[in-house]
């Protein structure tokens, strides 16, 4: 395939390091056997095998004619000592079949994929954002699904390939960005003939090979702050506290709201935590993510660790790396290699994306149109971004009308954060597991209820858990584009200034599109 070109073939290498290393933490569902994984764990499912890398953990269940099968690990906040198989257990005996499953699961958090068969169904779920990946096949092949499209591709029979949509060709080679430290598909689609990515908040009906969404499955109904603020609380201090009772964990902490907001859950188990932030290049002692948790931890008087990323990178590590997973870029290695791989093996590293608890892409337009979204993703003038965007809308607005959210945050959460988001993880795989409590359907809903009129659901819950947190800065602005953008902001400029700008690249599109170029 034309993304594994790049480097040198890790798949024949006889080493230690390539046998411990590739395709760490993914996981296979086939028709065949798959001999060159026969060191993995592997389990037979009536007529399928599932394979799983050593270092990815399996659950087996089976009560009641039902068999659950877990692939990673999940957490229940309300009992946070309760271990996978506990709570698979639990889940399987308070079902009645997939409706109830569909229901149970989001009072849950973890990272994982779930296959789930009874007598009507076999089905296979991830966590709320997708964070453990996958993709799967459209078309009948040896291979079902599985944690990347090139580990799909690599064991199919008939082989795969690239895609011979050239849309999807042009856009892969030519047009998709690079943002922040990843790249930012869009839509399901991806460079591999007939693979597609599982989306978040559908399941994958393994027999017929179709995604079917599952959420939203009830109407959102308006809760105050106060109570929105407790119950996200409770839930994110029920879940840190699960994921510490398990493992050696780290967290890292910076200017914004997210990871602090992780931090004041963590209060009660402090002790058991390892803080820290990585100093990316670029970054200096008094860059805002690092100067502004130093002081934190300080005042707190808890250990606090700054991570220089410099350094060599081992070359068949980075061969290794960029077969595992198929969007992974150059630009992340430093930090995975020698911070998490050298340093961290041993822990699991909790992030936070709550970005739904906030109007991330400011107030949506009441002409929401394909455009709008493809620009939001920083895609002013690719065709096949917004034919994507325009097919995922004609669903989400009907949904939002139908279940009372925002579709703006919707789609943050599904093209976005599942996304671009899950990215990271795969790439971080190679070195470490990585956990969000944020990933569950029961936290999101709360915020997606809350009447954002009333205030901050972040600064609510900081003035809950760990009011002293209040007291340092949150994301100040370290340019003078931020500073303009800021006192716009409080101006009520900025959403006008924003308008003008976005009816402009609009018009240049359109202009475009009708001229044929």
């Amino acid at each position: 395939m034309a993304r594994n070109e790049q480097c040198k073939s890790v798949d024949e290498r006889d080493s230690t390091l390539g046998k411990r290393l590739l395709y760490r933490r993914q996981f296979l569902l086939s028709r065949e056997p798959v001999h060159e994984l026969g060191e993995w764990k592997h389990l037979r499912i009536d007529k399928h095998f599932l394979y799983l890398h050593p270092d990815l953990e399996l659950t087996v269940r089976e009560e009641n004619s039902v068999t659950a099968i877990l692939v990673g690990y999940i957490f229940d906040p309300r009992h946070p000592s309760k271990t996978n198989d506990e709570i698979i257990k639990d889940i399987i005996l308070g079902s009645g079949g997939l409706g109830d499953l569909i229901g149970l699961l989001k009072f849950y958090v973890g990272r994982y994929a779930l296959l789930y068969r009874d007598k009507n169904h076999f089905v296979c779920f991830h966590d709320a954002y997708g964070v453990r990946e996958i993709y799967y096949c459209t078309q009948y092949n040896s291979v079902i699904c599985g944690s990347q499209p090139n580990l799909l591709d690599r064991f199919s029979k008939p082989k795969l390939g690239i895609t011979k949509d050239q849309d999807i060709v042009k856009f892969y080679k030519h047009e998709m960005k690079p943002v922040r430290l990843g790249r930012l598909w869009v839509g399901d689609e991806t460079y591999v003939q007939d693979v597609k990515h599982l989306i978040a908040n559908h399941y994958l009906d393994i027999e017929s090979l179709k995604a079917k969404r599952y959420w939203p499955n009830k109407r959102l109904e308006k809760i105050n702050l106060s109570t929105g603020s407790r119950l996200s609380c409770s839930f994110l201090k029920g879940a840190i506290k699960a994921v510490t009772q398990r493992y050696n964990v780290m967290m890292a902490v910076t200017a914004g709201y997210d990871s602090r907001s992780l931090l004041a859950a963590s209060r009660d188990v402090c002790d058991r935590i390892y803080y820290f932030i990585n100093k990316e290049p670029g970054m200096n002692d008094q860059s805002a993510d690092i100067r502004i948790p130093k002081n934190i931890f300080k005042k707190l008087n808890i250990p606090f660790h700054v991570h220089d990323v410099d350094g060599p990178v081992d070359e068949e590590f980075k061969n290794i790396y960029l077969n595992n997973a198929f969007w992974a870029i150059e630009k992340s290695l430093p930090t995975i290699f020698n911070v998490y791989f050298k340093n961290h093996q041993d822990k699991v590293n909790l992030l936070g994306l709550g970005e739904i608890g906030r109007v991330y892409y400011g107030d949506t337009p009441r002409d929401l149109d394909g455009y709008y979204l493809a620009r939001s993703l920083k895609y002013k003038r690719s065709r096949y971004a917004v034919r994507q965007c325009e097919k995922w809308l004609l669903e989400a607005k009907k949904l939002g009308t139908t279940y009372n959210f925002d579709v703006m945050k919707l789609f943050l959460w599904e093209f976005l954060i599942a996304n671009w988001g899950a990215i990271g993880n795969a790439e971080s795989d190679i070195a470490i597991e990585e956990f969000d409590p944020y990933s569950s359907h029961y936290i999101l809903e709360i915020m997606l209820s809350v009447d954002q009129r009333q205030g901050d659901i972040f600064r609510e819950m900081f003035r809950e858990t760990w009011p002293e947190l209040l007291e340092f800065p949150f994301n100040p602005p370290a340019t003078a584009s931020d500073r303009m953008k800021e006192l716009l902001n409080k101006t009520g400029l900025f959403q006008h200034v924003k308008n003008a700008k976005y009816r402009f690249d609009r018009w240049k599109y359109r202009r475009t599109i009708n001229s044929g170029y």
